[in-house]
């Protein structure tokens, strides 16, 4: 059986004289932890405050390591939907794990380690891995080389998407960049496209 508000707030009362606690503390404590009904919260209580406009931005953010940094474009500069999908489109800033030889070689030969992972401990790019990079490069002779944001790249690794499908791609970013939404627009159109040649078979 559920206790009443006014049962609940007899029992804390009885509780504080008792033991000699607090009873307002004991109540925005039970408060900030979602313990207490509607209409026992105190006016002045503020549930645990969110840097998100909404559940869905939150359930995003977390979803892809996205952490809030400055004012959003929401009331009270919460951060919004948008904030956070414009927040994944940005070059990661994570510092990359990647030996002084290794990068030293890679920046000489004009080799992007951005979104590699490497054989070292917790995915450290090494030197071997860099020399293995430059030689299966040499091996491809592909002259289509195209930008592309980490975060796009990533997606279009789960998604499955080629080198070959990506250099088809218009970038929309600066200087014809490659953006997770660029990525997500052709997943979508290449999905559409297989639906109906389905369909056309069928």
């Amino acid at each position: 059986m559920a206790t009443s508000a006014q049962t609940l707030t007899t029992i804390i009362e009885t509780l504080a004289t008792k033991y000699k606690f607090d009873k307002d503390k004991a109540i925005d404590l039970l408060a900030k932890q979602d313990l207490l009904p509607k209409k026992m919260l105190p006016k002045n209580i503020k549930k645990e405050d969110t840097p998100f406009a909404s559940k869905k931005a939150e359930e995003l953010a977390a979803q892809h390591g996205i952490v809030p940094e400055g004012p959003g474009s929401g009331k009270d500069d919460k951060w919004t939907l948008a904030d956070v999908q414009k927040a994944m489109e940005k070059p990661s800033k994570t510092k990359m794990l990647v030996s002084p030889n290794a990068l030293n070689l890679a920046n000489e030969k004009g080799l992007t380690l951005v979104g590699r992972k490497g054989t070292g401990k917790d995915g450290r790019i090494l030197l071997k891995d860099v020399e293995k990079w430059l030689a299966e490069d040499d091996e491809s002779d592909d002259d289509d080389k195209f930008d592309i944001s980490p975060r796009a790249r990533q997606e279009a690794t789960t998604l499955d998407i080629s080198d070959e499908e990506l250099s088809t791609i218009e970038g929309s970013g600066k200087d014809g960049t490659i953006l997770l939404k660029d990525v997500m627009d052709f997943h979508k159109s290449r999905s559409a496209s297989e639906k109906s040649s389905n369909e056309d078979e069928d």
